[in-house]
């Protein structure tokens, strides 16, 4: 009796990723906006941290005082303490998490053109640029705006590349 199998298989379109390739792109998948979210939560506890009496909240301002200036005039108050980053930073922390969060529920999604990306990081550096000019000072909620679409161009132009090169 003859079974019905064929003599050639043809190979799958698409073969199988290993086991640790697969857990590896997951863990970077969803890493990177783990990381961001509690990078940019922590920036915006010493307010909270402060009302409560909690002295951890000058701890968090100097362990961000080596990634911000964090000068008051620039900064958001929250019932009179400054967040540890200034509106710029947060802006850009934040769209870091937004981003990357976006990027991962879309199981990393398509990645924005050159173009793009450089039209929505121009804001924050001709803001930068008028900053240090002197020429006309922003308000922190235009400063903030800017570190958002900033932050959201560089993530949707990056991520997704670098998802790719880890599924290789």
């Amino acid at each position: 009796m003859k079974r019905n199998v064929p003599a050639f298989q043809a190979p799958s379109p698409t073969p199988e990723a290993p086991i640790a390739v697969k857990t590896g792109y997951r863990i970077l998948l969803w890493g990177v906006p783990l990381l961001a979210g509690v990078y940019f939560l922590i920036g915006m506890s010493p307010p909270l941290l402060s009302r409560y009496g909690q002295p951890e909240a000058e701890a968090v301002l100097n362990l961000y005082n080596h990634f911000c200036h964090q000068i008051p005039e620039r900064s958001f108050v929250i019932g009179g303490t400054p967040l540890s980053l200034c509106s710029r930073c947060t802006g850009f922390y934040g769209g870091l998490f937004w981003g990357s969060l976006t990027v991962a529920r879309s199981g990393g999604g398509r990645s924005l053109g050159l173009r793009i990306s450089a039209l929505l990081v121009a804001p924050a550096l001709i803001d930068f640029w008028f900053d240090l000019s002197s020429l006309v000072w922003g308000s922190n909620m235009l400063r903030c705006l800017s570190g958002l679409l900033a932050a959201i161009g560089v993530v949707r132009f990056g991520f997704p590349r670098l998802l790719w090169a880890a599924r290789r």
